[in-house]
């Protein structure tokens, strides 16, 4: 059995950017996308919308975070909505067809268009996958919300070199290490990590048994 992982969003408030800022962060977004290789398949379109594909449902929470954080470290804070699903797809519904009319594509789509104040939320076509994930999810928006610029820097250099000490991201951002170390450990990026490897961990259980 196959599985997709989707990503159907928005940025918020893109009407209100200028022209720059809203330039910055197509950037941003494109940048994002470049970075999961081929691992996602991901288009814009009406200027401000956007959905990712993955056949690897288990990377879906950490681009999404991706997003996020890339997005509110520019300077103008930009954010987006993002709404995650997860579903079954046939062999029909693969190769990749952005937009097409498979389970995850639909739950994605209609669970944005319900968003009110959240930017992050998760759908799937299983109930007890939906319930486990979809608290999970909502308790990390709210934590992902209240990130300084500063803080979602951090986290974006963190994202990005994983392997690299506080000592070398220091370098990178161009503050001391015990500054990076205190916006880092404000940032709580160790329950972040263990966040998207419990998320990982337990979409794998949901795709090992339903094969």
């Amino acid at each position: 059995m196959k599985f997709a992982g989707v990503i159907t969003g928005d940025i918020v408030g893109s009407m209100t950017l200028s022209e720059a800022a809203r330039r910055e962060t197509l950037a941003a977004l494109e940048a994002v996308f470049s970075s999961f290789g081929e691992d996602i398949v991901a288009e814009i379109y009406r200027g401000d919308a956007f959905q990712i594909y993955t056949e690897n449902p288990e990377i879906l929470l950490r681009v999404a975070l991706a997003i996020r954080v890339n997005l509110l470290s520019q300077e103008t804070q930009a954010d987006a909505r993002l709404s995650l699903s997860v579903a079954t797809a046939t062999e029909r519904e693969l190769p990749v067809r952005l937009s097409n009319n498979s389970k995850a594509f639909l739950l994605s789509g209609h669970h944005l268009d319900k968003m009110a104040n959240e930017r992050l939320v998760f759908s799937a076509d299983d109930n007890e996958l939906d319930d486990d994930v979809k608290m999970v999810v909502s308790l990390l928006d709210g934590y992902i919300s209240t990130l300084t610029a500063k803080m979602a820097f951090a986290l974006k250099r963190w994202m990005e070199n994983p392997e690299l000490s506080h000592a070398d991201l220091a370098e990178k951002v161009g503050i001391s290490r015990s500054a990076f170390t205190r916006i880092i450990n404000r940032a709580n990026y160790v329950r972040i990590d263990e966040t998207c490897r419990w998320y990982a961990g337990r979409i794998k259980r949901y795709t090992e048994a339903h094969n």
